[in-house]
This record gives structure tokens, sequence and C-alpha cells, in this order.
């Protein structure tokens, strides 16, 4: 099982950029983004788009190229196509999928967008078979000094979550551990499929009590032991003309993920948590500083061959830009 994640800040872009991006989207695709009213999310809308296409054009050869069960075959970014689920969901429709096995999820938050994607090449003899496939969900979280966090503990956190939280020292240090804990929720509840149809309180990460608190000098401090993952940086990331002191070009090299996370599943009645811990999942958490963190999470169909592609999870990160996409995407 191979994951990519790739981080792309979302900047303004010039009219040649930005017609570009547009000229990559579905008729649907632009109704959508001429529906939001406010310019910045008009270009968001765009931004997030244009990229889901490009990075799924450009995004497994970095992996290596073709499997033996996904012949390489590159697909420009205009001609990719999307199907949703029932609680709206997005992913490459039928066809597309069993030509590339590709799963991808995506989201966003202040200045960054985050697009993960999958593909397990051990899926590729059993894709027209009624098998489970990847349930692969991403969050990336901006932490906001504004949000009233204890009213919305109160509803959407598990006692379990919330008791955890309140016993941390000082509002700082439960405000970071809400934000961690959101990211890894969003994750999940996008794994499944349900959104928010899948209540936030009927599941529960325990985090240990003294990890994931801050940040010293681009590590986490925690007591658990970390994988450390390289950033690697694409190819022509930034213009001559983009300031050099802008935050995204100062990430460090390299991303501590914890993966030591334990999953509660809640009974029905909300006070009480069960020890049992939901099978056939993984879930990850990182930072790319104090302000952004993310989570990951996969869920897998209940057989003992998805526990053996756990086992085979393979993660690696890169850092682009609208512009260095687009650049790679002429060549398409």
């Amino acid at each position: 099982m191979n994951i990519e994640l790739f981080f792309i800040p979302l900047t303004e872009m010039d009219v040649a950029s930005t017609n570009a991006c547009m000229a990559l989207l579905s008729e649907d695709e632009r109704a959508k983004v001429a529906r939001y009213r406010a310019p910045k999310a008009q270009m968001n809308g765009l931004l997030v788009r244009a990229a889901l296409r490009c990075v799924l054009s450009q995004g497994l050869p970095s992996r290596g190229g073709a499997s033996a069960y996904y012949p390489q075959r590159q697909i420009a970014p205009q001609d990719w196509c999307f199907e949703y689920g029932a609680k709206g969901k997005p992913s490459l429709s039928h066809g597309q999928f069993l030509s590339t096995g590709i799963e991808f999820n995506l989201s966003h938050s202040g200045d960054w967008l985050l697009i993960a994607l999958a593909q397990d090449d051990d899926t590729g003899e059993t894709a027209n078979t009624a098998q489970p496939r990847l349930g692969l969900g991403v969050d990336i979280e901006r932490s906001r000094a504004s949000t009233h966090i204890y009213p919305i503990l109160n509803h959407y956190f598990s006692p379990i979550e919330a008791e955890g939280l309140l016993a941390l020292e000082g509002e700082d240090a439960q405000r970071q551990r809400f934000f961690d804990l959101w990211a890894l929720k969003e994750s999940y509840i996008k794994a499944t499929g349900l959104g928010l149809a899948q209540s936030l309180k009927s599941f529960a990460f325990d985090l240990a009590p003294k990890s994931l608190l801050m940040l010293d000098d681009g590590a986490l401090q925690t007591v658990e032991t970390l994988n450390w993952v390289e950033l690697k940086q694409r190819d022509n990331f930034v213009s001559t003309s983009q300031a050099m002191s802008c935050s995204y070009l100062q990430l460090p090299s390299r991303i501590p993920l914890y993966s030591n996370i334990r999953l509660l599943i809640e009974p029905e009645s909300a006070q009480n948590v069960t020890s049992s811990y939901a099978q056939h999942w993984q879930s990850y958490f990182g930072r790319l500083d104090e302000e952004y963190r993310f989570g990951l999470s996969l869920v897998f169909g209940d057989s003992l061959v998805q526990d053996e592609r756990l086992a085979k999870v393979a993660i690696s990160m890169q850092l682009t830009s609208i512009t260095a996409l687009l650049a790679a995407c002429s060549a398409i």
C-alpha cells in the first residue's frame, strides 16, 4: 500500500495561471466555483479542483512507475472523471479506478491544501470482485484562537477525549489537543465515507496524556516513538518572483508522524466507552508547524487480507505548488 501526501499552499494566482486552472475543470466544476460569493472562496475552490486533477495525473510516477496490476496509464488532468458516495465523498469513476487503482482524498484549511493518493498493488486481481475498497480520509486543520472550543467539546467529543483534553495544563495545551483530535476525527469519518452522518461522539481517539503538545525546533515533543518522513520538494516549486520569507518555504525537511493511536468505539450509551478497538484501521497524525496539523486514516474491509495490507503501508510526502503542477501538466 503506497500513500503519497501532497502539501500545496493556496496562494493568489496571476490571470494566466487562473485561466490555466479553469481550463482543467469540467463544466459542472466551473459552475460550482462560480457559486462561491467571496473572491477568496472562489479562488480556493478553483485551485483545489485544479490541483487535484494535476496531482492525479502526476502523483503515481513518483512511486516508480507501473505495477503488475496497473500498467502505467497517464491521464490528462482534464480527463479525470469523478463520482460521489451516498454521503458525498468523491472518488474516481469506477472505470478509472479499475484502470489505475487510485484512491484519493483531500482537505484544505487556511493557506494549505492536502491531497492524499493511495494505490494498493495487492488489490489489482480482485478489483472486479465485491472486495471492499480502501477507505482513505485526510484532514488538515488550522489552530484558531477565535474558536470557542469548550462548547464544541461538549457536543462533538467523546467523554474519554474530553476528559483527556481537560486534564492538560493550560488553555494553550488544551486548544492544541482540540485541533489535534479534530483533525484525526475528521480524517476518520471521511475514511469511512459516512461524513457527519457518523456521530463524532460515537468513537474516540485515546492519545497519551503528554503527547502531541508542542514543537521544539520542528520536532514534536512526545513520550512515544515517532516515524519521520522526508518532505520532498517538487522541482520548480516557486518562481523567482515569490518571496522567500513565505512560511511554506520554511517547513522542516522531515515531518514526524505519530501512529501509536488508539481508536475506541462507543457503545450505544455515549457515556461508556468500550475497551474494544475498531478493527482493520490505522490513523496517523503530524504537524507542519504550530498552526497546522493533519490527520490520515485508513479503513479496510473485515478480513485477514486487509490486516496484511495495513502492515505494508508506505507513506511519502511532497511539498509542491499550483505553479509547479501546472508546469508539469503542460507536457501531458
